[in-house]
């Protein structure tokens, strides 16, 4: 019971600090009124292409796996909201390589806050900000449009699933990012995981053959980001060559793959070697 309550202390901990060192990044950031309202509109329009491309496709084959149009664009909300969940607050760690390569986690193994808390408040990623605003926005609209008959657990099963999506792109390029530690560079790593994120995890990943589908799912675990929640959501799940349950169970995915990216980045920093600048 002590080692519990202990645990939970410095989890509490890290949530105050955490929740003070984004407030004073995003205040900094907010200083820069003509930046904030560029990146914003950065945001919408590079995520907005992916949503324009998808609207194109479908309006020349109107189906793509069996999925229509108003499916497709729900699937893809839900794929970008989780998205925003994952880069407004965790973004910075695309600075990893920076900040090892120039001696920042130097300064960092002197504060008493944790490494990966300092890495991802080092700065606050205005862009995100666009593809939140893109994403929960067209999530609104489409949602409303799907073929999904809602009711308030299909809403607390969407909430959910968006959040556990989030968690499970930041486990992911938290994982790939503890590896800088002993790579140094692991930018082209994570910039293929994001690039394969986006190009299609907004599709029906069924079209891929059923190895495919597994290796996106248990190797890759995209398909936890958006499409099997969706299916679970949609009645889908008839579709997937795996059992149903998984889908169902599948917001709890996010936790599960973020704790196990921490672990992993934590035991990591163990191999940091100062550059000595």
């Amino acid at each position: 019971m002590a080692e519990l309550v202990r645990t939970w202390s410095v989890v509490r901990e890290d949530l105050r600090a955490s929740r003070i060192l984004l407030r004073a990044g995003w205040r900094a950031a907010l200083v820069y009124r003509a930046s904030f309202l560029s990146a914003i509109v950065g945001g919408v329009a590079l995520q907005g292409t992916q949503l324009l491309f998808i609207g194109v496709l479908l309006s020349k084959f109107s189906v793509i796996d069996g999925w229509r149009l108003n499916d497709v664009a729900f699937l893809f909300a839900m794929r970008l909201a989780a998205h925003a969940f994952y880069v407004v607050p965790f973004g910075a760690l695309v600075m990893i390589d920076y900040s090892i390569q120039q001696g920042e986690v130097d300064r960092y193994l002197l504060r008493p806050a944790g490494i990966y808390l300092q890495v991802v408040t080092r700065h606050a990623p205005l862009m995100a900000l666009g593809d939140a605003l893109l994403g929960f926005g067209s999530l609104a609209i489409f949602a409303g449009q799907s073929s999904v008959s809602w009711t308030p657990g299909k809403v607390a099963f969407l909430i959910a699933a968006v959040i556990g999506g989030g968690l499970v792109e930041t486990g992911m390029q938290t994982f790939l990012a503890a590896f800088s530690f002993r790579m140094t560079s692991t930018i082209s790593l994570r910039i293929l995981a994001d690039d394969t994120i986006t190009r299609f995890s907004g599709y029906p990943l069924t079209m891929f053959n059923r190895w495919g589908f597994l290796s996106l799912t248990f190797v890759f675990p995209m398909a936890f980001i958006a499409y099997l929640p969706a299916t679970m959501l949609l009645g889908r799940t008839d579709q997937l060559p795996t059992a149903t349950w998984l889908a169902a169970i599948s917001p709890c995915g996010g936790l599960i793959i973020f704790t196990i990216g921490l672990t992993f980045f934590n035991w990591m920093t163990r191999k940091y070697n100062s550059p000595g600048s």
